[in-house]
């Protein structure tokens, strides 16, 4: 299994994982449409012509990124290849110097796992803005922020809080 940036011919491969997590409630849907635009803000986990995993690396800015739409193959679960997507979107993040990454998730145990720290997502007013304002869970959202830190040296808003709650 290789991890590797998305290109164009993964788009229907990428849309069919994250619709299946859509589907559930767990992910934000998101159309072929939208996936073929961000085409360079995705990342996947692919074996030979298979798609096992894909995550995307949403740029806010220089300083800051979002990982979203972190899907695994039912085929693939629990090798962990969901920390595996997460560790190489950090990486990615370094490389392309942002300071922060963070997600808003149902899970984050599991980014707490992969090195983020929970926040309040108040905290992170690019993501308010773009997408929780015109969410329809907005009054009733159960999710939590995290944040990594990636370039700690360039890290300057607060962000992080040990007992944050969502």
């Amino acid at each position: 299994m290789r991890a590797r940036r998305a290109k164009l011919a993964d788009v229907v491969a990428i849309h069919a994982l994250v619709a299946k997590y859509a589907a559930q409630g767990l992910l934000l849907p998101r159309s072929e449409d939208e996936i073929r635009a961000h085409i360079s803000h995705f990342l996947v986990l692919a074996d030979k012509e298979h798609i096992a995993g894909c995550v995307a690396l949403e740029p806010y800015g220089t300083e800051l990124a979002e990982i979203r739409s972190v899907a695994v193959d039912d085929a693939t679960r629990g090798r962990g290849l969901g920390a595996k997507l997460v560790q190489f979107a950090l990486a990615e993040a370094k490389r392309r110097g942002f300071a922060r990454v963070f997600a808003v998730t149902h899970a984050p145990e599991f980014f707490q796992r992969q090195g983020f720290a929970l926040s309040h997502r108040r905290a992170l007013p690019e993501k308010i803005e773009r997408d929780c304002n015109t969410c329809p869970k907005q009054r009733s959202c159960h999710l939590a922020a995290v944040v990594a830190v990636v370039h700690p040296e360039r890290a300057t808003l607060p962000v992080l809080a040990s007992s944050a709650t969502a």
